[in-house]
């Protein structure tokens, strides 16, 4: 006896795409694409700098002088201050472009012994100033006053405090 096999079926036909669903994929593309340019647009007009070589000397001094506006105010009665001005220093922000560091120091005199109050009275002007050390006299502070400006004041000698303010390597 002979079976015969059953005779052989036609694969299905895939059906072809409507064509609203065939431009889906370009479309999902493109406006994801078209939001990316957007964002990554307004991001760098309107975002702040997330590196200090992404700023300006030119920033920097306006920083350093509205904190050096802050210190004289807060220089002790009989201390004198002098400011010896802008020191620029060039500097390499890569290994292709240079760049210049901007420090500007401030030396505070007065009577002998008074420095440990002075450098209290000093941070006290500069809003989250530390202080060193923690606890007794006080021998200098440090503080962060934004854009990539760092404050050190410290004790030099008898009778005198210094203030340096210093940028770091920045575009010129």
């Amino acid at each position: 006896m002979t079976i015969d096999a059953p005779a052989p079926e036609a694969a299905p036909q895939p059906q072809p795409t409507p064509p609203a669903r065939r431009y889906l994929w370009p479309v999902l593309v493109g406006a994801w694409a078209l939001l990316l340019l957007v964002l990554a647009i307004w991001s760098a007009r309107n975002d702040p700098p997330s590196l200090r070589d992404q700023t300006t000397a030119a920033s920097a001094k306006a920083t350093i002088d509205q904190v050096v506006g802050q210190v004289t105010a807060g220089v002790p009665a009989g201390w004198t201050i002098q400011d010896k001005g802008y020191a620029e220093k060039a500097c390499s922000l890569s290994a292709a472009r240079d760049g210049v560091a901007v420090t500007r120091t401030l030396t505070v005199s007065g009577p002998v012994g008074g420095e440990s109050a002075t450098v209290e009275a000093l941070a006290a002007t500069l809003p989250d100033a530390v202080t060193r050390p923690a606890d007794g006299p006080k021998e200098g502070f440090y503080h962060d006053a934004g854009n990539y400006v760092a404050v050190r004041g410290k004790v030099i000698g008898e009778g005198a405090v210094s203030v340096d303010l210093s940028s770091g390597c920045r575009v010129p």
